[in-house]
């Protein structure tokens, strides 16, 4: 297949790597200089080293015979990229974003290709330029947002070593990620501790808890469950600092609006604790500014 990713952050080199060794792989970087790097040295994840073709995102209206976009930018990125590939698109565009904000906006559009949603399990982290640690292996789920192409697609990616599930339901795939992350990560941010810390006190389980109920009974899921979910991926990832922390730290960007801000906009009830950590860490992110100018 000819494919071509958007974006040169951990995700996107990921996935272009490692899509890379079966098919015609383009990566669209935000600069030039992260595209020459790329072109001149490769991907290099775990000791190997991967060739793909690469050029910034303003030349993408170069790229003919497409089969597939992926997207792979953070979601307050997305819009002013969709905004530009939505009038060259002519063949379906997989949407590999945190939270659900992204879902509001294409469902608004009216296009003839398929829109598909995705939901990204894999752990990664980029260290430099073209390099990223993928911190854990897991699986990219797909799911139909338009259209009924998406199990024919996770078919044709899906390999033993980096699988493509299909997921009949988006809003159930989206949503059940967006609880966990409304938990685990403003909360491992405002406390500054790893994901397995949430667990091992139970004042902070307390207030787990209670987002938990929160989001689920804003988008409509049942909480036990849901809360049972959380509980396994902070048991499984509990050495692991969320995203969210990580961002905090190094002074970038959070995604506090498409996660908890989701969850704001859509809920018809009292939400206290997730305007808390909502506006915690809004508050955190300009504190860190303006330390680190």
């Amino acid at each position: 297949m000819k494919i071509n990713v958007i974006g040169g952050g951990a995700i996107g080199l990921l996935v272009a790597a490692k899509l890379g060794r079966f098919h015609e792989v383009r990566l669209l970087t935000r600069t030039q200089e992260q595209s020459r790097k790329i072109a001149a040295e490769g991907i290099f994840i775990a000791g190997s080293v991967t060739q793909v073709y690469t050029l910034p995102f303003d030349c993408f209206q170069d790229l003919k015979e497409t089969d597939v976009w992926i997207v792979c930018v953070k979601q307050y990125d997305l819009k002013a990229v969709w905004q530009e590939l939505k009038q060259h698109a002519e063949t379906a565009v997989v949407f590999l974003q945190n939270g659900m904000n992204h879902t509001d906006l294409l469902r608004e559009e009216d296009v003839t290709y398929p829109m598909i949603v995705g939901s990204v399990e894999h752990g990664a982290m980029r260290m430099d330029a073209r390099s990223i640690e993928h911190t854990g292996e897991a699986a990219i789920r797909l799911a139909n947002l338009t259209g009924s192409y998406a199990d024919e697609l996770a078919e044709q990616l899906h390999e033993t070593d980096f699988p493509f599930l299909y997921e009949p339901d988006w809003y159930k795939m989206l949503g059940t990620k967006l609880i966990a992350n409304a938990v685990i990560n403003p909360l491992t941010s405002i406390y500054r501790v790893k994901n397995g810390e949430l667990l091992a006190h139970p004042s902070f389980e307390k207030v787990a808890v209670m987002l938990c109920r929160e989001a689920a009974i804003t988008l409509g899921f049942e909480e036990k469950q849901q809360w049972e979910n959380i509980r396994r991926i902070i048991q499984a990832t509990k050495a692991n600092r969320s995203s969210m922390y990580k961002d905090i730290q190094a002074g970038r960007k959070t995604e506090i609006e498409t996660i908890s801000g989701y969850i704001r906009k859509h809920a018809q009830q009292a939400i206290p604790y997730t305007d808390f950590v909502y506006y915690s860490i809004l508050g955190l992110t300009k504190q860190q500014e303006r330390t680190n100018p």
